[in-house]
């Protein structure tokens, strides 16, 4: 009677295994996506405790919520079964997020959107840039040259005071030594030559009228 008990756990055991749901995304809450966060609760002159909320996920028991200071690029992580986390972050300075599905019965886990925003340290500052999101080439792509051996860079930039100055465009062939190959654009693309079947790296710097600046994530691409 015992070996019967024994096995049939094992059988249970396996069952249960095989039939798990991989867990689905959720959908992000707050803070809203590219909007300023400016009622959180204030520690101290710098840092503000931020109520993070999202919608739960079929199959998830487990959430993980990941953030990063945009201009550091500290990042802060929470693990909770609830739909909410509260963290304390230094305030003055743009965020991203995102929360990670995850299941106590597989390994496979599912990430929301990324959203950002940015948090308020004194009511009417002058807000950082969110850093620029990077349209083409996209990360990891392959691309085709024109005629002249061209290809044109496209982004998107983004102030809370509507006031960007400019953009300084990097590139090179090693992601820890960009050039700066363009700077002070005012419009949000630019035609540049290139080498064909080689891979590049490049990123944005974006400044606003109150010489706040702030740096696009590095996006690699292949030419063919």
């Amino acid at each position: 009677m015992r070996k019967f008990s024994v096995c049939f756990s094992i059988m249970f055991f396996y069952c249960v295994s095989d039939t798990a749901l991989d867990p689905e995304s959720v959908s992000l809450i707050y803070p809203k996506n590219f909007e300023s966060c400016a009622n959180a609760v204030r520690i101290n002159d710098i840092d503000r405790q931020v109520r993070f909320e999202w919608t739960e996920a079929l199959n998830a028991d487990q959430y993980e919520l990941i953030v990063e200071n945009s201009i550091t690029k500290e990042k802060f992580i929470s693990n909770t079964p609830l739909l909410n986390s509260s963290l304390v972050i230094s305030a003055g300075a743009p965020y991203s997020w995102f929360v990670r599905s995850k299941s106590d019965f597989t390994t496979v886990t599912k990430n929301s959107e990324v959203w950002e925003f940015y948090l308020e340290r004194i009511p009417n500052e002058s807000h950082i840039p969110f850093p620029a999101s990077l349209l083409y080439p996209l990360n990891n792509s392959s691309v085709s040259l024109t005629n002249e051996n061209q290809i044109l860079f496209r982004w998107k930039g983004l102030d809370l005071d509507n006031d960007i100055e400019s953009y300084d465009f990097y590139i090179g062939v090693q992601d820890e030594n960009l050039n700066l190959e363009k700077e002070d654009l005012s419009t949000s693309q630019i035609s540049i030559q290139l080498n064909s079947n080689s891979t590049y790296f490049w990123q944005i710097r974006t400044t606003d009228k109150s010489n706040n600046s702030s740096y696009s994530k590095i996006f690699s691409f292949e030419t063919q």
